[in-house]
């Protein structure tokens, strides 16, 4: 079985139309954990309303809304995960059809996984939430749109998985053994910031472990919601800061991850 971890928070309408997507699996052995970062009512609403609805079983794991904790709630969300394998999705990124097949068909141990994602303009994202219905666009209809990265929506299922050095993870979509984060000790709870770091942080610790890293681009399709882009210069300096420091540190098993050591 696989685990999909979903980062949520607030926005109840893009993981109403995820759930969707997720029903529409080719594959479908699978769990969904809804790791949000708070405790909003309408969010638990949905989820409560969404277990009879799909085959899929979703668990809901979440916290008091206290600042940016997407990562403590993310390793809270890897302790209760029940599969072997587990892939991650931000809760604005809604999947192609093949999105759990292309992770299933490549995933072994000793490797973790990527894929990409086309970002949906804003008035393709209102329509969705108007509608409140998702079906996958063709890459004709996102060419007409006010969609970009659409090359990213080119489904082409025969590529085989390519190892990539110098190209890291993104947190909203990407996959690996769940053993290999017990084995890094999950997330560094030391980021406490958001715009910069956690992702890019498990990605070097887990490439240091001697994983290799392989891209599912064109295979593993996300489609991203538009919102506004949250950026902040001098958080993103802290972030990075940080970031060389526990690079320069080299230690692999973080101390402030899923278990505190």
């Amino acid at each position: 079985m696989i685990s999909i971890i979903i980062a949520v928070y607030k926005n109840v309408k893009a993981l109403d139309l995820i759930l969707q997507s997720l029903s529409l699996q080719s594959f479908q052995d699978f769990e969904v954990l809804a790791a949000e970062d708070g405790q909003d009512e309408a969010m638990r609403m949905l989820i409560e309303q969404s277990h009879g609805s799909y085959r899929f079983q979703i668990k809901h794991l979440k916290h008091e809304d206290k600042g940016f904790r997407k990562i403590v709630i993310g390793n809270e969300a890897i302790r209760n995960a029940q599969g072997e394998y587990v892939i991650f999705i931000d809760g604005d990124c809604i999947l192609h059809p093949k999105f759990i097949e292309e992770y299933h068909k490549a995933m072994k141990p000793g490797s973790f996984y990527f894929g990409r994602r086309v970002l949906l303009g804003p008035k393709t994202t209102r329509d969705l939430y108007t509608k409140s219905r998702f079906s996958i666009p063709s890459t004709l209809s996102l060419l007409l749109s006010d969609s970009t990265q659409v090359r990213e929506a080119l489904y082409l299922p025969f590529l085989s998985p390519k190892e990539k050095v110098n190209r890291e993870i993104w947190g909203c979509n990407w996959g690996v053994y769940k053993q290999h984060l017990m084995d890094i000790n999950g997330f560094d709870e030391d980021y406490t910031l958001p715009c910069f770091g956690e992702d890019l942080d498990i990605d070097w610790r887990l490439a240091n472990l001697g994983l290799k890293r392989y891209s599912l681009k064109n295979k593993a399709i996300q489609y991203h919601l538009y919102h506004p882009l949250i950026w902040d210069a001098d958080i993103e300096v802290q972030g990075r800061t940080l970031y060389e420091q526990k690079r320069q540190c080299g230690m692999v098993h973080c101390l402030n991850g899923i278990v505190k050591l």
